[in-house]
């Protein structure tokens, strides 16, 4: 499916920035003989100036949950948040894949190191905050109204603003486009001794939220 892009101009990702979480926390992903398992820690509702996200379906264990969500009138799912758990540190780690980190040198507003490169109509720009990994993507149709660093800078800050890149984790990674997307794209994805948790959506900003939500 070809991923529809709707560019957001400065104002209207600092619009997008006031998140919020509605309808509290999940109360209970049960484990199959474990009935009284803790919370998995995700709003039921994530609301943005462009969009709100509720729970439709959640499954699996303590260990193995997936929780879906969906905006009214959508047929799609708008977010999806997964938690694995696997035998191994190691096994864990590797399910988050290595982000590519070459390119030309650039610095983004706060002074962070990052790289930036082209592939195939898209400009990525990549850097590291702690054991996170970043990466946004700009299409280079769009790149008059707003350079790929300046875009990276806008993602770097919000990520350290929702408490996100300044969690320490063994291993994360994160996707952002510089439009919302059709089919969630924007990701979060982070291990922790042998568990990874991951978050896609349309919305980099249900993205955070959701994000911030199990990671605080």
């Amino acid at each position: 499916m070809k991923k529809k892009r709707l560019w957001l101009t400065s104002g209207a990702i600092a619009g997008l920035l006031l998140v919020t979480l509605a309808g509290g926390r999940l109360v209970s992903v049960h484990g199959d003989s474990t009935p009284t398992a803790s919370a998995l820690s995700v709003p039921t509702k994530v609301k943005t100036s462009a969009q709100t996200a509720t729970v439709d379906k959640l499954s699996g264990t303590v260990k193995n949950a997936k929780v879906t969500y969906r905006q009214a009138g959508q047929t799609g799912n708008t977010a999806t948040f997964n938690k694995t758990t696997s035998s191994t540190d190691a096994k864990a780690a590797a399910k988050i894949g290595a982000q590519d980190h070459s390119g030309e040198t650039v610095k983004l507003k706060d002074g962070t190191q990052a790289k930036e490169q082209g592939v195939m109509g898209h400009i990525y720009v990549t850097w590291k905050k702690g054991n996170w990994s970043v990466t946004t993507v700009t299409d280079t149709t769009q790149t008059l109204r707003t350079a790929p660093t300046t875009l990276a800078s806008q993602v770097d800050n919000q990520l350290k603003q929702q408490q996100i890149t300044n969690q320490k984790v063994d291993k994360g990674a994160v996707t952002v486009y510089s439009t919302a997307q059709e089919v969630p794209a924007n990701q979060i994805t982070w291990q922790n001794n042998k568990q990874v948790s991951s978050v896609k959506t349309q919305q980099a900003n249900t993205a955070y939220a959701i994000a911030k939500s199990v990671l605080n």
